[in-house]
């Protein structure tokens, strides 16, 4: 699916099949607003700009449809609900996921100084289909000059560079026990000793609440296995095409699944939970079969 993403109004999310002159313009006027802030390039032709899935999000509370969420908890046993991240933030007035709009790109988390950015976002889109890959998409811009070695290998290799988003919280749930987490003192038994194993056949894991954005950073291995960069541009030119996800087949998606599952099962400590994960397997192998 060839298509590029960029906002039309300030709380709505439309999508484009090509560059237009306006959306240039757009993100011009961006990057003169917040290139001297964050010690950038205030010229456009010296970015490259891209899109990056940043984080993956499940349905917890089963609003949307199965609640499918376990194989959307991250390395760090983190977890973004969809719920959550459509939630219209208090003060900026739009969807949470759209704080990302406010983000900088950084290095490694080196978020503590502007002067640290190596580029900007742009906007996001909340992706919700298809249900088991609902993710959260960037458009970003990254100065060639102040990082001329990622913007290489962006160039070269963009879907081999991973990133990470960092964000603020009012508090946190835990998946476990429902207990809600303020302060690290907070933080219940089950997370403090078993983080992302799990306990009666839950997943424990924190439902993070009030999220606001701030960064997006290139690292070396990231915490959403799927966050990596999809596209890049060199230019931002009429009629340019640049992909806002990547193309999928419906038997990569119940492998990747499938893959979810088996490290469930090794993960389990239930023989209960075992020999249901171990059915679900077989099912989605059956469906793998069927489409074979």
């Amino acid at each position: 699916m060839a298509v590029h993403y960029i906002s039309g109004q300030e709380n709505t999310c439309k999508e484009f099949k090509e560059f237009s002159s306006k959306d240039r313009e757009k993100i011009a006027e961006v990057i003169d607003i917040k290139r001297k802030a964050h010690w950038l390039s205030p010229v456009v032709e010296d970015y490259i700009y891209g899109t990056t899935r940043a984080l993956d999000f499940g349905d917890y509370y089963g609003k949307y449809g199965k609640g499918f969420w376990e194989a959307k908890v991250n390395k760090n046993a983190d977890y973004f609900d969809r719920s959550e991240l459509e939630e219209i933030h208090p003060d900026k007035n739009i969807p949470r996921y759209l704080t990302f709009r406010t983000a900088a790109l950084y290095k490694d988390h080196q978020s503590k100084s502007f002067e640290n950015a190596i580029g900007l976002i742009f906007d996001s889109v909340l992706i919700p289909e298809p249900y088991e890959d609902g993710h959260v998409t960037c458009l970003f811009g990254l100065d060639i000059k102040k990082a001329p070695n990622i913007a290489r290998t962006m160039q070269k290799y963009a879907d081999r560079v991973p990133v990470s988003m960092g964000c603020s919280i009012k508090h946190s749930i835990s998946t476990c026990c429902g207990k809600k987490i303020v302060k690290e003192a907070d933080i219940c038994n089950h997370l403090k000793y078993n983080r992302g194993g799990r306990h009666n056949g839950v997943k424990i894991a924190e439902i993070l609440k009030g999220v606001d954005f701030y960064e997006l950073s290139v690292v070396s291995s990231p915490a959403c296995t799927t966050a990596y960069v999809i596209d890049t541009v060199s230019e931002i030119l009429p009629g340019r095409l640049l992909k806002v996800a990547n193309e999928t087949y419906q038997g990569q998606e119940i492998i990747n699944i499938m893959n979810t599952v088996h490290r469930m099962i090794t993960d389990s400590s239930s023989i209960q939970d075992k020999k249901r994960l171990a059915n679900q397997l077989d099912q989605l192998i059956y469906r793998l079969e069927c489409i074979a």
